[in-house]
C-alpha cells in the first residue's frame, strides 16, 4: 500500500498544474512605443523646435572654431612666438568653453528626453495589462531589456499598446 501511494503521488502532484492550461508571454517594445506612437512623434517635434535653436548656435560656434584653426595653421609660418602662443590660447579657451556648451546641452535634451519618455510611459502599464488580458497573455517582457534571445514573433504586443495609447490620447 505504502509503494503504492508513493507511485501515484507524483501523478496526483503533477494534474492541477496540467489543468491550469498553457501559459503564454508575449513582449513590448518600449522604444518602439516612444518612437512610432503619437504622443513620441509629438515629443520628438516638441525636442526639436526647443532645441533647434541651441543647436544652430553651436554648430556655428564650432565652425567659428574650425575657421580659427584653419587660420592659424596657414599664418603660423608668419607669426611672432609671442603672437602664435597668444592666438593658440584663445583657440583652446574657445575650444574649452564650447565643449563645455556641449556638454550642458547634451545634459538639457537628455533630461528634457527623460522627462517626455515618463509621459508618454506613464499609461502604458495599464494599457499594456488590458492588452495582455484581450489577448489571453501570462506575462508580458520588455524586449530589449528582458535578456530574451529568441521570441517567436506573434507574441508581440507592441503594436497594440501603439494603437491602443494613441486611441487614449
Amino acid at each position: 500500500m505504502k509503494q503504492c501511494l508513493l507511485f501515484i503521488l507524483p501523478f496526483l502532484l503533477i494534474t492541477p498544474v496540467q489543468a491550469a492550461g498553457p501559459k503564454t508571454i508575449g513582449y513590448v517594445d518600449m522604444q518602439q512605443v516612444i518612437d512610432k506612437s503619437k504622443l513620441g512623434q509629438q515629443a520628438h517635434r516638441t525636442l526639436k523646435k526647443k532645441f533647434e535653436g541651441k543647436q544652430q548656435k553651436l554648430a556655428k560656434e564650432q565652425q567659428s572654431i574650425r575657421q580659427l584653426q584653419e587660420t592659424l595653421d596657414k599664418d603660423k609660418a608668419m607669426m611672432s612666438k609671442k603672437e602664435l602662443d597668444k592666438k593658440i590660447a584663445k583657440i583652446r579657451k574657445r575650444q574649452k568653453a564650447f565643449q563645455q556648451q556641449v556638454a550642458q546641452f547634451q545634459k538639457e535634451v537628455t533630461q528634457e528626453e527623460t522627462k517626455l519618455a515618463n509621459r508618454i510611459l506613464e499609461p502604458a502599464p495599464a494599457i499594456i495589462a488590458a492588452v495582455a488580458k484581450a489577448k489571453r497573455v501570462s506575462a508580458v517582457f520588455e524586449r530589449r531589456q528582458s535578456g530574451l534571445l529568441y521570441i517567436k514573433e506573434g507574441l508581440d504586443l507592441t503594436a497594440e499598446v501603439i494603437k491602443r495609447l494613441d486611441a487614449k490620447k
